[in-house]
């Protein structure tokens, strides 16, 4: 389990992401590059999305569990976010090493060109 203080939902774009910061799957992930504009798969790799918690579920051992609700995560903002990933099929998992790169702006194209790790990983229902 994880704090919603090492999560961040950020919706909006092309597919919804799962930012998360200093979390035990980091080093398990692959770096994340993307080629052409398109986004890596997680082989092996699955997130389920709920209104109280999600799971990033990995090969093996691999995965996390954490709340979606509490800390700075509003109910509507959190449901919003998880049709999104209902609807992309999945979600985009960006994974640094330090909670408190969660704190300020992000670099978007350095978090995508091998600054982070992760990749799309596929919904699971419930």
């Amino acid at each position: 389990m994880i704090s919603a203080e090492q999560v961040r939902f950020v919706s909006g774009a092309s597919a919804p992401i799962l930012l998360l910061g200093g979390a035990p799957v980091h080093g398990a992930l692959p770096v994340l590059r993307v080629a052409d504009g398109a986004v890596p798969g997680l082989d092996g790799w699955s997130v389920f999305a709920s209104l109280t918690m999600c799971v990033l579920d990995g090969p093996g051992d691999a995965g996390c569990l954490f709340p979606t609700l509490g800390g700075s995560f509003a109910a509507d903002g959190v449901a919003g976010w998880c049709a999104e990933v209902e609807r992309a099929g999945g979600a985009l998992v960006v994974s640094l090493p330090d909670p408190a790169a969660l704190a300020g702006p992000l670099d978007w194209t350095a978090l995508l060109d091998g600054g982070s790790r992760g990749g799309f990983a596929p919904a699971v229902a419930a």
